[in-house]
C-alpha cells in the first residue's frame, strides 16, 4: 500500500504513546527533584550557618552554591540518563521482540508454511497486529485447503472421465483430459 497523504493523526496508539510521554515527563520531574534535593543537602547547612553569622561571606556562599548546582546537575543528569536508558531498553524490547517474531513469521509464511501460529507475550506491544496476522494466515490456510480439495475433486473427475469413456473418446478429448491432468499436477506443485 503506497500512501502519499501525510498522516494527520499524531496519536495512533493513544495508550502506548501516552505511557511513553508520561514516562518522559516523570523522568524530567525526577531529574529536577534529584537536582533540587542534592543542592539543598549540599548547601543548606552552610547557607544557614552563614545567614546566622554576623559576618556572612557572600563570595564563599556563591562559590559554594555554584559548585553545588554543578554537582547536583551532573548527578541528576547521570541518574536521569541511566533511568532513561533502562526505560528505553525495556520499552524497545516490548516492541523489538514482537517485530523480530513477525519477521520470522513472514519468512515462514513466504516459504509456504501456513501452519505457523502467532504467539506474543501477554504484555508485549503489537497484540492487535498479532491477531490480524493470525487471522490472515488462517484465511490463507483455509484457501489452501479448499484449493487442495478442489484439485483432488478435479483429479477424481478426470480419472472417472478417462475410466468411464476409455476408448470411446476422440483424440481431442484425450488431449483435453491430459491437459486438465497436467493443470491439476501444476496446481498441486504450487502448494508444495
Amino acid at each position: 500500500m503506497n500512501n502519499t497523504v501525510p498522516r494527520r493523526q499524531i496519536f495512533i496508539k493513544k495508550e502506548f504513546q501516552g505511557r511513553f510521554i508520561l514516562g518522559a515527563f516523570a523522568l524530567i520531574l525526577l531529574s529536577g527533584l534529584c537536582s533540587a534535593l542534592l543542592i539543598y543537602w549540599m548547601t543548606g547547612g552552610d547557607l544557614q550557618a552563614q545567614a546566622q553569622s554576623a559576618h556572612a561571606n557572600i563570595v564563599n556562599a556563591t562559590e559554594r552554591l555554584g559548585i553545588s548546582i554543578m554537582i547536583g546537575n551532573v548527578v541528576s543528569i547521570v541518574t536521569a540518563g541511566a533511568i532513561a536508558v533502562a526505560g528505553v531498553l525495556y520499552g524497545s524490547h516490548k516492541i523489538a521482540g514482537p517485530l523480530y517474531r513477525f519477521e520470522t513469521l513472514c519468512r515462514e509464511v513466504g516459504d509456504g508454511n501456513l501452519d505457523t501460529v502467532t504467539h506474543l507475550r501477554e504484555h508485549d506491544q503489537l497484540q492487535e497486529l498479532a491477531a490480524s496476522f493470525a487471522a490472515m494466515v488462517g484465511k490463507l490456510r483455509d484457501r489452501r485447503d479448499q484449493r487442495q480439495r478442489l484439485i483432488a475433486e478435479l483429479n477424481r473427475q478426470i480419472g472417472l472421465c478417462a475410466l468411464n469413456n476409455g476408448n470411446d473418446l476422440s483424440t481431442t478429448q484425450h488431449e483435453t483430459i491430459a491437459a486438465l491432468a497436467n493443470l491439476a499436477a501444476a496446481l498441486e506443485k504450487l502448494d508444495k
